[in-house]
Formats: C-alpha cells, structure tokens, sequence
C-alpha cells in the first residue's frame, strides 16, 4: 500500500510540474508559423521591428532602410492592404519544401484595398540558425498580377 501511495505521489508531483501554457515563439516553431508571424507583423500589427526580429541579419538590414512596415510592404513586396489574412498554401503541391537547415513556404495574403480584393502569392524562404527560423528571402510568384 505505502508503494502505491508513493507513486501516486510521484506521478501527482510530475504533472504538477507540467507548465500547460508551453507556447513556442514564431521562431522556435515551425517555419509555417514564422512565415505567417512575419507577414502579420508587416501588414496587420505594422510592426516592422518585430518583422526584423524574425529574418536574418542582412534582411532585417533590408527591411530597416524602408523605415516603416507600411513602405516595406509597399515597396519591397508591392502590395498594400486595408485588412489582409494570411494562409499557408495547403493546395496542389507540397504545403512546404523543408530540408535540414531550410524550407520555402508558400503564402497566400487575402485582402481588402481601396474597397477591392487582392489576393496575392508569397513564397518565403527561411533558413534555420542556431535553432530558430528566420525569413532570408520572400519572392513573389512569376504568374502574381503585382509583377506584371
């Protein structure tokens, strides 16, 4: 009986201390959720020192000459949204292409500017360094009507 006991002890002891609010951050989840973190900081928070915080050094020099979130995503990506929501590709090919230490994510930003629908295509490329994914590069899609 006193085993039984202490092991009901111990494992009461255990689980008390599981944390259940063990959230990771962007960066040290998966690069599916960097990516849409990153966007969500240029277009819906406009937080450009939190898109820094989660790309690379050389891009976050990048984005810091454009001085707002708002020139950044004007500018660098060509787009601009009132409102926009941002999806992970999940159709047709594969949702990302990860290896060891890289992965590309296709993203699809759904918005609303000047009263119309834009819907545009990202693909994002992010690099792993010392555990944590970082935007290098976003490049937009050959057949976007942004780039025409």
């Amino acid at each position: 009986m006193l085993k039984k006991y202490c092991l009901l002890l111990l494992a009461a002891l255990l689980l008390s201390g599981c944390d259940g609010n063990t959230q990771l951050s962007p960066q040290q989840g998966n690069p599916e959720s960097v990516a849409e973190a990153f966007f969500d900081a240029i277009y819906n928070a406009k937080d450009l020192d939190k898109a820094k915080s989660m790309a690379t050094a050389d891009y976050a020099k990048l984005l810091a000459s454009y001085g707002t979130a708002r020139q950044a995503g004007r500018i660098l990506y060509n787009m601009n949204f009132d409102s926009v929501q941002i999806n992970v590709n999940r159709s047709g090919r594969n949702l990302r292409e990860q290896y060891q230490n890289d992965a590309n994510i296709q993203l699809i930003l759904d918005g609303e500017f000047d009263g119309k629908r834009v819907q545009e295509v990202r693909t994002v490329q992010l690099i792993r360094q010392r555990g944590s994914w970082l935007v290098s590069e976003v490049q937009a899609d050959k057949f976007s009507t942004s780039i025409r």
